[in-house]
């Protein structure tokens, strides 16, 4: 990679084209620009000189330096140009990033129309949401303080890119927690092992409502965020966070009118009985619609300690009882990537063999008198495996379930067909989900 750098330099200066500065992390991890986009480069250049480095967005939907959209809502697009100044001056100094404004004039060319400084110096991530006519435009910025960013949201209006929101954040999504059709501005502000979530909702970009609380627990990260139906047609946001002792805990916030309410500040019990180790996060994992927790028990047969099966039990929130229920039993495989929810006729009379090597999960009739678990009566071996090795399987007397791109899921039955726990065809697919 060295050579090929040198290579470049060398090719430069023999060929004597006009100064400009760039950076080797620029020209190893830059992305490459349409047409469009260079037109917009030069256009930038033709402004302020070439003595500028493109600010590439660290995260979210957008990771170009270059954000071209409607921002007035006058049916044309207008773009955001992100970059830093190359000088030796503004590089000690740690200048901010700046975002500039252009628009097209009536032969298709670029025109820089406005530009202004941005709160730190670089680009975290970019999120446009448009409301019909009107177009926010929120941008993070990354600073020198750790865990800390700061937030900026701009309406684009008369030729000027006015900011109506400024706050700081530590981590920041784009959701409709409360499944009103429009996404809300979610910021997570982390401090010490405090996290409060802020959330900025506006339904017609006119106005904005602004809400924020502290979540109850001590946090030392935060694992995953996912929003779904709470109950009914409540939507909330799930939060896992991983508290001081390294267990995961769900923290659940939904929209009151204009209020943010947390579950377990009201009934802390609904904030501990979500522990669990970590990896098993919530999720939807049925695609019902509603967000399930997942809590961990121990198949029969199995004591505390290493070589356990868990049964990861999923929990949904009820409104006439205020408060978790178990929706369903299942096995999940973390590794595999894939949820078998158990049928109810098997509850307390079915166990768990995994094939350490293989990934195999044997699903076996417990039996107390059995000296072990390999003595119990085998029912059916669920296995993922590459999908070029379906055939070696199916040629073994398995069958084939469903497949992503890379993977296959298969199934054997190994008890005669008259045994009672033994699942038909269409109950092992059914109840077998694939975790994406």
């Amino acid at each position: 990679m060295k050579r090929i750098i040198l290579c470049i330099l060398a090719c430069l200066m023999l060929t004597g084209c006009e100064a400009f500065t760039f950076s080797v992390d620029e020209l190893l991890t830059a992305p490459s620009i349409s047409d469009e986009q260079a037109a917009l480069k030069q256009a930038l250049y033709d402004n302020v000189g070439q003595s500028v480095t493109l600010a590439y967005p660290q995260s979210g939907d957008y990771r170009s330096a270059f954000v071209i959209t409607d921002l007035d809502g006058d049916g044309n697009d207008e773009a955001l140009v992100f970059y830093t100044a190359s000088s030796a001056t503004a590089s000690a100094t740690g200048e901010n990033v700046r975002v500039a404004v252009f628009d097209k004039d009536s032969d298709g060319d670029w025109h820089a129309m406005y530009e202004v400084a941005g709160g730190g110096s670089s680009v975290d991530t970019v999120i446009v949401t448009s409301y019909g006519e009107v177009t926010d435009i929120v941008i993070g910025y990354g600073t020198s303080v750790h865990d800390e960013s700061v937030v900026s949201i701009y309406r684009y209006e008369n030729g000027i890119l006015r900011s109506t929101y400024d706050g700081w954040y530590t981590e920041m999504i784009s959701a409709d927690i409360d499944l009103c059709g429009t996404d809300e501005i979610v910021l997570f502000k982390k401090s010490g092992t405090s996290v409060s979530v802020g959330v900025i909702k506006s339904s017609d970009g006119l106005s904005y409502v602004t809400a924020e609380r502290m979540l109850t627990t001590s946090v030392s990260s935060i694992s995953n965020y996912v929003c779904g139906i709470l109950y009914g047609e409540t939507g909330a946001l799930f939060i896992d966070v991983t508290d001081e002792d390294g267990y995961l805990l769900t923290e659940v916030v939904y929209l009151v009118g204009d209020t943010l309410t947390c579950l377990s500040s009201q009934d802390s019990e609904l904030l501990w009985i979500t522990e669990r180790t970590g990896g098993y996060l919530s999720m939807d994992y049925d695609g019902d619609g509603v967000v399930e927790i997942p809590t961990l028990g121990l198949f029969s047969g199995y004591s505390s300690g290493s070589g356990v099966e868990y049964m990861v039990n999923w929990l949904s929130y009820s409104e006439e009882e205020s408060g978790f229920t178990e929706e369903s039993s299942t096995y999940y495989s973390l590794s595999d990537t894939y949820v078998f929810k158990l049928p109810s006729r098997w509850t307390n009379f079915v166990s768990v063999i995994r094939d350490s090597d293989t990934g195999e999960i044997t699903f076996v009739e417990y039996d107390r008198t059995a000296d072990s678990l390999e003595d119990m009566t085998k029912l059916l071996s669920i296995i993922s495996v590459s999908s070029r090795s379906v055939e070696t399987y199916l040629d073994d007397g398995y069958t084939l379930v469903t497949e992503t791109d890379s993977m296959a899921y298969l199934y054997k039955k190994l008890a005669s067909e008259d045994e009672p726990l033994l699942l038909t065809s269409d109950e092992i697919s059914d109840n077998l989900y694939i975790i994406e």
